[in-house]
């Protein structure tokens, strides 16, 4: 029973090894990781002034905060677990009161 606990465990590593290989090859994965690499060290240590403008930079309004549509996102299901409408319907408008 052993050779095959022993065979089972290399596959399983061997398939280990083969899916690390393949995540290190893939550009998806280097972007992502320079992605995050750059926001952690912006975090950190503040944006290099040296540095160009990363793309859709030079034309984000600086006045809206980044957090704004999860803000958004959650203000909306508060108002949908309280029952309460987002944008309430208009009041009617004043004149003679209406007959049926």
């Amino acid at each position: 029973m052993a050779p095959i606990i022993s065979f089972i465990l290399r596959m399983v590593v061997t398939f280990e090894q083969h899916l690390v290989e393949r995540l290190l090859r893939s550009p998806g994965f280097h972007n992502g990781v320079r992605k995050i690499h750059r926001t952690v060290e912006d975090l950190r240590y503040g944006r290099d002034p040296s540095e160009p403008l990363r793309p859709g930079e030079a034309t984000e309004d600086p006045n809206v905060s980044k957090s704004g549509f999860l803000r958004y996102f959650i203000e909306e299901l508060k108002n949908q677990a309280r029952g309460t409408p987002t944008d309430p319907p208009p009041p009617p408008p004043p004149g003679p009161p209406r007959t049926k």
